[in-house]
């Protein structure tokens, strides 16, 4: 499906959505139909990016890659614009994702290198949350590479992560769901964010098979108790 907006029309649908009271009923309806259409305008060029994902993770070795993809829910986009009130919608880069897990950091990077060296794709940013890279590991503890290219005049966020890393993620995810906190978003209860940083240590230890400390086991066994209370209906 092609896109028939301009990024100013889609920019002005997005600032409707953001301001819902000072709209009228048809602004609003406007916006709603030019945000959906713009948001399935996505879905072709993300297919693209999945299969042409499959064949470099191929390349690096996995046999039969997990990749995912989605499109971003309308629900979650309103809720962007209002979280990042500067953001234009013509410039958010994730209305559509694909997710690529692979076995090692190594084929991570391979597949990153390979994506910049090819003049057929276009690479609008690299983001690689990992300690000692740009930007860096975030501070609530979550690591992976995302890559931004631009397909067919959308922006695809490509997110390449490692079994540990996306088992951290999908917790986080997991418990965001069940509190309604916004931990993701770096919000929700203090103890409990840092309970996830040390989780996010520990697993990268594990996954450069590395032995934490007694020190640092006893203080995750520490902060683990003490957002138990955010559970109480889980067996203890």
């Amino acid at each position: 499906m092609g896109n028939s907006y301009s990024k100013r029309q889609i920019t002005t649908a997005g600032r409707i959505l953001r301001n819902l009271e000072s709209s009228t009923p048809d602004e609003l309806m406007m916006a709603l139909q030019t945000i959906d259409d713009w948001r399935a305008s996505h879905a072709q060029p993300l297919r693209k990016v999945n299969a042409n994902l499959r064949y470099y993770a191929r390349k690096v070795g996995v046999e039969a890659p997990e990749v995912t993809q989605r499109l971003k829910r309308f629900a979650t986009i309103a809720d962007k614009l209002r979280r990042e009130p500067n953001m234009a919608l013509s410039r958010m880069e994730d209305i559509g994702g694909v997710r690529v897990i692979l076995p090692h950091q190594q084929q991570v990077d391979t597949i990153v290198l390979d994506l910049l060296a090819q003049p057929r794709w276009k690479i609008r940013r690299v983001r690689e949350y990992i300690a000692g890279r740009k930007p860096g590991l975030k501070a609530d503890g979550y690591r992976a590479v995302h890559v931004i290219v631009e397909k067919d005049g959308c922006y695809i966020e490509i997110q390449l992560r490692t079994p540990w890393q996306d088992a951290w993620a999908q917790s986080v995810e997991q418990d965001t769901r069940r509190l309604a906190a916004g931990l993701k978003f770096g919000a929700g209860p203090v103890d409990l964010r840092n309970y996830y940083v040390m989780i996010s240590e520990l697993l990268a230890m594990r996954e450069a098979d590395e032995d934490p400390t007694q020190e640092f086991m006893e203080e995750l066994a520490n902060r683990f108790a003490a957002t138990r209370g955010y559970f109480p209906n889980e067996e203890r």
